[in-house]
């Protein structure tokens, strides 16, 4: 069976993304995508979260690669963590992490760690997600129920959107983000200025399992990121909003684990 007769599927439009397909094949999954407009759109929606991505974590390209880095703990780690499957959007956002290209970021032992590797997630969910006026969230607002039961199953623990309503920001909605880590959530807020923000956690694995608030910046963003109890958290927004202190004060005392 040649190219042309057997059907296009989703590893097709994976290695169309990727750039990995022969001209003959390219040729016909082109054809396809002028055919099926839904399918067209979604590859557009994967082309524009590379793009986001890439420019969100270029700033990592500049920094040198640790020496002690050999090829066999790269390829080790990158093995490790191809145990779960996730939704669809989070798995997209997962796959053009790690084909992204950019520095170090995807290179396994590499990687930012501990609320380092928090504060960046939440960068790149950022980027990616709170700017997209079209479909930002998966749950929104009005389904905030089944955001918190859905987030606390994902994650294995006890997570809810904190409210902040009194500092003017209401909540949009929430999604599942992919990390080379696991599963973590974001929560997006709006504010009548038209200002987001973002609420980034996940569970912490062995490092910094409590770790003290500290401000970050990366990939664009600016704002705090600190961990405890074996939460992590990350609140960001693009540009360094007055108050960006005191909200993630309340957050910090919002999502504390209960006794």
């Amino acid at each position: 069976m040649n190219s042309f007769q057997r059907p296009i599927g989703e590893d097709d439009l994976h290695a169309y993304v990727d750039g990995f397909l022969d001209a003959e094949r390219r040729r016909v999954v082109e054809r396809y995508l002028a055919d099926h407009p839904e399918a067209a759109a979604r590859i557009a929606g994967w082309q524009r979260a590379g793009v986001a991505l890439r420019e969100a974590v270029a700033w990592k390209a500049q920094e040198p690669v640790p020496a002690e880095l050999s090829v066999v703990r790269l390829v080790e780690a990158r093995l490790s963590r191809r145990t779960a499957r996730w939704q669809p959007a989070a798995a997209v956002f997962l796959a053009v992490a790690v084909g992204a290209g950019s520095g170090w970021f995807a290179r396994g032992p590499g990687m930012p760690r501990g609320v380092d590797a928090v504060s960046m997630e939440a960068a790149i969910a950022y980027r990616v997600f709170a700017t997209d006026r079209m479909h930002p969230v998966e749950f929104d607002a009005a389904n905030r129920v089944e955001l918190v039961a859905w987030a606390t199953r994902r994650l294995g623990r006890a997570v809810a959107p904190p409210d902040l309503s009194k500092s003017g920001f209401h909540l949009i909605g929430g999604r599942l983000i992919a990390t080379p880590q696991g599963p973590g959530c974001m929560f997006l807020y709006g504010n009548a200025q038209g200002n987001r923000i973002t609420v980034f956690v996940r569970p912490m694995h062995k490092i910094d399992v409590n770790a003290p608030m500290r401000p970050v910046q990366a990939g664009g963003t600016t704002g705090f990121a600190w961990a405890r109890d074996g939460l992590g958290v990350s609140l960001v927004a693009s540009t360094p909003l007055p108050g960006l202190q005191k909200l993630s004060d309340q957050v910090r005392d919002a999502m504390s684990p209960e006794t």
